[in-house]
């Protein structure tokens, strides 16, 4: 196991729930994993994330974990604060487009929180120019899609 601290989005957790289903024996190992991870501290997120996660399933899995969804220090908050003022369009007020979650500059600024190998675990395209790992790069903070995140952590 590296010595990373993954910190995860929304859309790689329901990927990963809709992909790997909780509830089928062969993806076991997969979420056995993730609750190790979110247990020693190597998988984390904001806690504006875990609010993000509608899937029934998924809440119920995740409840036990919620201490590794990071609460809104002020450091935290005055992350969010540089980010918002770097890229004001990061969220989207009106929440008109579908797939907008206001959480992004939570989840990045969790992130810039953390000390030593971090790494941002989302789903989420590189072609967006507001997207995370767009914004992530600027801020020279490396991110991986969950494949990727898989292949390094079930290796």
């Amino acid at each position: 196991m590296n010595n990373k601290i993954y910190v995860i989005d929304a859309c790689s957790l329901i990927e990963a729930s809709k992909r790997y289903h909780l509830n089928m024996k062969i993806f076991k190992s997969i979420w056995d994993k993730f609750a190790e991870m979110l247990e020693n501290g190597h998988l984390i997120s904001s806690i504006e994330i875990f609010d993000e996660l509608q899937d029934e399933d998924l809440q119920e899995w995740i409840k036990p974990y919620k201490k590794a969804f990071k609460p809104l220090t002020q450091e935290v908050q005055n992350n969010v604060t540089k980010i918002l003022k770097d890229y004001p369009g990061i969220i989207n007020v009106r929440n008109t487009r579908k797939s907008s979650s206001n959480g992004d500059p939570f989840l990045i600024a969790t992130a810039m929180c953390e000390n030593g190998d971090v790494v941002i675990v989302t789903n989420e395209k590189n072609t967006r120019e507001l997207g995370i790992p767009k914004i992530c790069s600027n801020y020279k903070i490396p991110s991986i899609n969950l494949d990727e995140f898989l292949k390094e952590i079930l290796e």
